[in-house]
């Protein structure tokens, strides 16, 4: 039974690899030519043994698979193949680059993926440049000013004075609160 949920997507995901290219119509019309095969074979099978009685259920199930099957599809090869992100955006990784024009034209590095447009003009500088985010997004954060990423590791001789600092804060005003 999931051999056709397995069918089905591996169709669906040809067809979205290869979307307003000839590779994706050729996924889309092999993927649908397949099923119609499969239930040609399906019907000489049982004009062969004589169980024609089951024919007809297959096709009630195949019919409507055939159809889903060739309308997403159809769906997935007609979907553009960039989608529209602003008149500027960085070939790595698709970042919308519109309100950093001075600064991409200048030289400096695209903000999401660490790449230049000379490096991203190239297949091999792309690749440099994931290469180096994911060794960067790899790397422990760095120490921002005012914030504590961790728990402090004080010397023996000196006391712990932040839980009595967290208990003088949490304890109750004596004031009643007005309105009772």
């Amino acid at each position: 039974m999931l051999l056709f949920v397995f069918y089905a997507v591996l169709v669906w995901y040809g067809a979205f690899r290869g979307r307003r290219r000839p590779v994706g119509f050729a996924v889309l019309v092999g993927g649908v030519l397949f099923l119609l095969l499969v239930n040609r074979v399906h019907l000489e099978i049982a004009r062969t043994f004589n169980y024609d009685e089951y024919v007809a259920v297959f096709r009630v199930l195949l019919y409507p698979y055939i159809i889903l099957v060739g309308a997403v599809s159809l769906f997935l090869v007609m979907l553009p193949i960039d989608l529209p992100r602003g008149e500027l955006h960085c070939k790595s990784c698709l970042y919308d680059l519109s309100d950093l024009k001075e600064e991409i034209f200048a030289g400096d590095p695209c903000p999401e993926c660490g790449s230049t447009m000379q490096e991203a003009s190239s297949r091999s500088g792309r690749r440099r440049a994931r290469k180096r985010y994911h060794i960067r997004s790899k790397k422990e954060p760095s120490e921002v000013p005012g914030i504590r990423l961790g728990r402090e590791v004080l010397p023996a001789d000196e006391p712990d004075h932040s839980a009595e600092d967290e208990n003088e804060q949490r304890e109750p005003a004596d004031e009643e609160p007005s309105g009772r």
